[in-house]
């Protein structure tokens, strides 16, 4: 188990998720989907990451902000909630991951997006960090983004994470101005996060039934309007 208390060989870990408050997520989806089947669906798949994460044996595991509903389903998955640290995404996610080094513990940023994530993800994420001597990133599949963060306790201070357009690329760029090695993690559960229309149609062509199952919902049940293309 990656605790808090870690060792050389064991290193330690908190993975920190920030959320919106439901009503504003997923807003690319408002063409194909009501607001509360898009806030069902966010949680689900809320649901999936802090549910690989506490597989993975991480702990503690930290949700910021979003809204009552958030807090309740990360207290009840094992999760720190707290409120929003930021004025914006990025600037929370600096001031958490300072809150980790302050702990002397790595930070690992994941989105709560990811449908396909797994337990063995964040093993192998963890572990392409080589014993927290580099930055590790994790590529989303398209739109140059990034879909995970690592970076040791001890170059906190100087990487400042960039999320947004090309994130991807300006966090590479970051790492090698710093002179540190860079690792990568690729995997589907770390790749495919869930932005719009188009995401829905081809993740329930890869796992039928994966609304359903991610919204609690029997089959049939959804109400999705076409996708104008």
């Amino acid at each position: 188990m990656l605790t808090e208390s870690g060792t050389d060989s064991n290193p330690s870990v908190l993975p920190i998720v920030p959320m919106k408050p439901l009503s504003q997520c997923k807003t690319r989806l408002e063409r194909v989907m009501g607001t509360q089947d898009r806030a069902d669906l966010t949680i689900g798949m809320l649901r999936r990451v802090l549910l690989a994460i506490r597989g993975a044996g991480v702990e503690p595991f930290w949700v910021i902000g979003g809204d009552e509903r958030i807090r309740n389903i990360s207290r009840t998955l094992g999760a720190t909630w707290m409120e929003d640290l930021g004025r914006n995404l990025n600037d929370t996610i600096t001031k958490a991951f300072e809150n980790a080094r302050m702990r002397e513990v790595s930070a690992l940023y994941l989105p709560g997006d990811l449908p396909f994530i797994k337990p063995g993800d964040i093993h192998q994420l963890i572990r392409s960090a080589q014993h927290q001597h580099n930055v590790t990133l994790s590529p989303a599949r398209r739109d140059g983004g990034t879909n995970a963060i690592l970076v040791p306790h001890d170059l906190i201070p100087y990487f400042r994470p960039e999320l947004g357009s090309n994130s991807f690329r300006k966090h590479v760029g970051t790492a090698a101005r710093m002179g540190v090695s860079v690792a990568f993690y690729y995997s589907g559960g770390m790749g495919f996060d869930l932005d719009d229309g188009s995401d829905l149609d081809e993740y329930e062509h890869m796992e039928p039934g994966l609304l359903e199952r991610l919204m609690g919902r029997k089959p049939g049940d959804i109400n999705r309007r076409p996708l104008d293309l």
